[in-house]
């Protein structure tokens, strides 16, 4: 029967993202109904188990982190794991001491850039347009998370800012390569497909961490990135019809976080649309849309989750019966 050691091998680095998409959409959820903090926290704990996996995984086991950092696809999805831990440090702080939840936020941070600086310097070194995947918009994007989930310390909105414009100003490069390459460049094999889904999600995250951390939001810059984001995830909607029937794999992960952050940007909106007097049919609308898309969301994450449990318990099983007598 194998170890423990050697079953945290097998844990898959992109479990990061599920733990990413079932801690966001627990906190998501509270822009929705009355929970008072218990999805947030709920959620905060499922993820912190998935990344206290992939710890153990990559201390025990340190040349795996080293193996995954360098590889094209995996590479690029690592970064999930600090996003993941932002997420669950916004949780910290409300339900342990804020001082905690502003100690990993600048842990996850740091983890960040760390992944950031590694992707950069590995693809600069062998660099191929066909190697380029929608997760590459991961590293330099997703560093947005931390605007999201800023702890509202005073001394630290000017990093916030920062962050904030860094990620929306590589997105701005990053998405006209990204296009040229799935149209002109080879296919995406299918084990990187469900990748593609993750092209949801740039622009609804540059919403939401726009309208968190930014005192007057530009209402041109709102319409803008709403615009964009909407319609990337009704596109994704669609292409869920393909990407759902692919073999599953582990990087079916990367269907739940872009679900849920285009529902959490679209409450945001809702919300700054009250707040500076829209119209109630207007905010309506985008409410009804963003309670929508946490629907569809919510069924997403479920799916990916029982997929992922379904598949590692039989592995597990497997496992056991080929046991020594």
């Amino acid at each position: 029967m194998p170890t423990l050691t050697q079953r945290l091998q097998t844990a898959p680095t992109p479990m990061a993202g599920l733990a990413l998409g079932i801690s966001s959409l627990g906190w998501s959820w509270e822009s929705f109904a009355p929970l008072e903090g218990r999805a947030q926290l709920a959620g905060a704990i499922a993820a912190t188990v998935l990344l206290l996996i992939l710890s153990a995984k990559f201390v025990l086991h340190p040349r795996l982190l080293r193996s995954d950092l360098a590889h094209p696809v995996v590479g690029s999805v690592v970064p999930t794991f600090a996003m993941a831990l932002m997420v669950v440090s916004k949780a910290a702080g409300a339900w342990l001491m804020p001082s905690i939840g502003v100690a990993l936020w600048l842990v996850a941070v740091a983890l960040h850039l760390s992944f950031l600086v590694a992707f950069v310097v590995h693809r600069t070194r062998a660099f191929e347009l066909h190697h380029m995947v929608p997760a590459w918009f991961v590293p330099p994007v997703g560093i947005i998370v931390a605007d999201v989930a800023f702890p509202g310390v005073s001394v630290l909105h000017p990093l916030a800012i920062g962050l904030l414009y860094v990620g929306m100003g590589l997105y701005a490069i990053l998405l006209p390569v990204m296009i040229y390459r799935l149209i002109f460049a080879d296919e995406i094999p299918d084990p990187a497909k469900p990748t593609i889904a993750i092209m949801a999600a740039p622009a609804s995250l540059s919403l939401a961490g726009y309208l968190t951390v930014v005192s007057t939001p530009s209402p041109l810059l709102v319409a803008l990135l709403g615009g964009i984001a909407v319609l990337m995830t009704l596109i994704i909607y669609l292409a869920f019809f393909k990407l759902l029937r692919l073999p599953y794999s582990p990087g079916y992960a990367a269907f739940t976080f872009p679900m849920v952050i285009g529902a959490t940007a679209l409450a945001k909106t809702a919300d700054w649309m009250q707040s500076h007097g829209f119209s109630a049919h207007d905010v309506a609308i985008v409410h009804t849309l963003a309670t929508l898309e946490v629907i569809v969301a919510s069924v997403i994450v479920g799916y990916v989750a029982l997929r992922y449990l379904g598949f590692y318990l039989r592995g597990w099983r497997a496992g056991a019966l080929t046991r020594p007598a």
